[in-house]
């Protein structure tokens, strides 16, 4: 399919925003007169979220700014469209991969303990989120030992800080 027809069918079904955003991210990549794609390709690409924090980034002031969106809203938007869980491997993948190159033991170094225990509380928040995800829930003994060592970790920072 041509990604200039694809653009033009998205435009009568989905909000201004994902369709705004969806020409943005193509364009990072693609001819759009020109260029063609399987749909099973383009459901691929729309499906994987790291393609939206790759592509969108420079566009984020724009998206919330402008119409008051954020770029998990445009890939829930465009997920849902195309039949997709957004709550798939590929969001989990990335705010895994966000939390593991974290190391736990920097909290330590942080001498301000308001600011300390914040960063500490912030870290929960995001490994509660993937557990709380229902990729996660649906894969624990694959996702399970990705956390395992992150969950560790954190909680010996938590305890040498003096937080229970």
């Amino acid at each position: 399919m041509k990604l200039s027809q694809f653009l033009e069918d998205l435009e009568k079904k989905v909000p201004k925003i994902a369709h705004f955003c969806a020409i943005h991210m193509l364009e990072k990549n693609y001819n759009l007169e020109n260029d063609s794609l399987r749909e099973a390709e383009i459901k691929a690409f729309f499906s994987n979220y790291s393609w939206y924090q790759k592509y969108l980034n420079d566009y984020a002031g724009i998206i919330y700014n402008k119409f008051d969106s954020s770029i998990d809203e445009v890939y829930d938007l465009l997920c849902t469209h195309f039949n997709e869980n957004p709550d798939n491997q590929s969001l989990f993948e990335y705010r895994l991969i966000r939390i593991a190159n974290q190391e736990p033991s920097q909290y330590l170094r942080i001498e301000d303990p308001e600011m300390r225990n914040l960063a500490i509380a912030r870290l929960e928040d995001k490994i509660k989120l993937i557990e709380s995800s229902l990729y996660y829930q649906n894969n624990q003994t694959q996702a399970k030992e990705s956390l395992e060592s992150i969950k560790q970790a954190l909680n010996l920072v938590k305890k040498a800080v003096g937080i229970s």
